[in-house]
């Protein structure tokens, strides 16, 4: 007997059936099913609050919040999106709920463990670049701090971000602009 090993012709197709899947067990009532979405996005949501409220346990919290709060509405997600948008809409909602509380971006701050042998000037320069970059993401208004961390940083395409911010295209399109233009003008006055 021979096995034939193929590729699926589109893997965020297979992604999207999986996720809708396991959106439709979990619906009804399969705890196992649910859990899988939470592995599958968890690490994706802590990333993208940490890099909007710049601290690593607000970010573990907002993750928890999300899915909490993911779990309790379930039956709402109408699938009208990806499941990961509506995700990462509930994920920003609380974030921003959270910085009109505390109205201060604060810097984000590394903690780095090693496992092996590393270049200790590489680990130093891309500690200061983060933190050059959290500086001036920070001083951005946050529709365009939003916009550019979605795309630059999640890679999501401009009908994603359209979808997660409920927005039209045409606006993140002119938001990105703006954002990069206000990311590099920022840049240079502080960094040269």
């Amino acid at each position: 007997m021979q096995f034939v090993q193929t590729k699926p012709a589109s893997f965020a197709l297979m992604q999207e059936t999986d996720e809708s899947e396991l959106v439709a067990r979990s619906k009804n009532g399969e705890l196992e099913a649910f859990a899988n979405l939470v592995e599958r996005y968890r690490n994706r949501i802590v990333n993208l609050a940490w890099q909007l409220l710049g601290n690593r346990d607000d970010a573990e919290d907002v993750a928890q919040e999300t899915f909490l709060l993911a779990f309790e509405r379930l039956n709402e997600f109408r699938g009208e999106s990806q499941f990961s948008t509506w995700l990462y809409r509930i994920a920003i909602n609380i974030c921003k709920m959270r910085l009109r509380q505390r109205k201060v971006v604060e810097p984000l701050s590394e903690s780095y463990e090693p496992a092996e042998e590393v270049d200790w000037r590489e680990i130093e320069n891309r500690i200061l670049l983060k933190r050059q970059v959290d500086e001036v993401l920070a001083r951005l208004p946050e529709p365009l701090r939003l916009v550019l961390i979605l795309r630059e940083m999640h890679e999501f395409s401009y009908e994603e971000i359209a979808q997660t911010l409920s927005i039209p295209v045409g606006t993140v399109r002119s938001r990105l602009f703006e954002a990069r233009k206000k990311f590099a003008q920022i840049w240079r006055e502080m960094f040269g």
